[in-house]
């Protein structure tokens, strides 16, 4: 009887710690500029909309290349895994924005930056067994942010943070989560500049 509660204890225990692999979001790096005042919409996501632009006003949309710009925030992944994470997220967001929000003749830039990542670690994400606590599983953080024009004033700021899924296969690669996320990241920001 001892060893069926002490497991009982220990699962009740452990439990928590299957919730998520992050469970909080990165933190802001700046890449969004500071006097953008974010609005907190869950733990994981904040956003920003200027209410002067309309996105009617758009008729071009230039997606410049992805930045990671914080040293030592990506794990022990190599320049060619990191280049692969910035490439999907930028055609994610030529996707999301292959039809510009307006007809104006005004030009929106998008500046991106994946500005963290904990990579998955997919042998320890091989049984279920092994992935009870999540220690192979990982995170991905952006800052995304679009301007009217390449230096001009902000419209719209978005930033979240993507914990691993328990069930779906990018917890199979390392970079798993970071590739999943660019097309969510990709299409929450274009709903978050409009049509």
């Amino acid at each position: 009887m001892k060893p069926i509660l002490a497991l009982a204890i220990l699962a009740a225990l452990a439990a928590p710690l299957t919730l998520s692999a992050c469970g909080k979001a990165v933190s802001a790096t700046g890449f969004i500029p500071r006097n953008v005042r974010m609005e907190k919409e869950d733990d994981l996501t904040q956003r920003w909309r200027s209410s002067k632009t309309s996105a009617a006003s758009f008729g071009k949309v230039v997606v410049l290349p992805v930045e990671t710009p914080e040293m030592g925030a990506y794990g022990d992944l190599d320049a060619e895994q990191l280049a692969t994470c910035r490439s999907v997220l930028a055609t994610e967001l030529t996707k999301a924005f292959a039809s510009p929000p307006g007809t104006g003749d005004r030009t929106l830039y998008i500046h991106a930056a994946i500005t963290a990542i904990k990579p998955n670690k997919p042998l320890l994400n091989v049984a279920p067994q092994t992935q009870l606590l999540k220690r192979g599983y990982g995170y991905a953080a952006c800052e995304i942010y679009a301007t009217d024009g390449e230096l001009g004033p902000m419209v719209a700021a978005f930033m979240q943070t993507q914990d691993t899924a328990r069930f779906g296969t990018e917890k199979l690669s390392s970079t798993g989560t970071a590739e999943k996320a660019a097309g969510a990241w990709a299409t929450q920001f274009r709903e978050l500049v409009g049509k």
